[in-house]
């Protein structure tokens, strides 16, 4: 018997494809006014306007925004947010383990 084989795994590296910008809504309406009035191609406005060069996220740059983050955010409100959210899976937990419990009795 053949093992499978694994699965590609993605390069952390790997960055996403850049999404396409769409101009503002009055170039839009622009282009659409001039194909509509059957202007030149040479004086219709360019749209969709071409995208912007994407930003070089560097470690430096991952750094630094890590510090930022790790500076606002307070021992005080992981802790409060870490046990809101335990007491509400608790919760569930418990009444999903009632309600089964009841339904085997019947």
């Amino acid at each position: 018997m053949k093992a499978a084989a694994d699965p590609p795994t993605r390069s952390r590296a790997a960055e996403p494809a850049p999404r396409a910008t769409l101009p503002p809504l009055a170039d839009a309406f622009a282009a659409l006014l001039a194909a509509e009035q059957s202007t030149p191609a040479s004086i219709m406005p360019a749209w969709p306007a071409s995208a912007p060069a994407p930003p070089v996220v560097t470690e430096d740059l991952i750094e630094e925004v890590t510090r930022r983050v790790l500076e606002r955010v307070s021992d005080r409100v992981v802790r409060d947010t870490v046990s809101e959210i335990v007491a509400a899976v608790a919760e569930r937990l418990v009444r999903e383990e009632i309600d089964r419990i009841k339904s085997s009795i019947k």
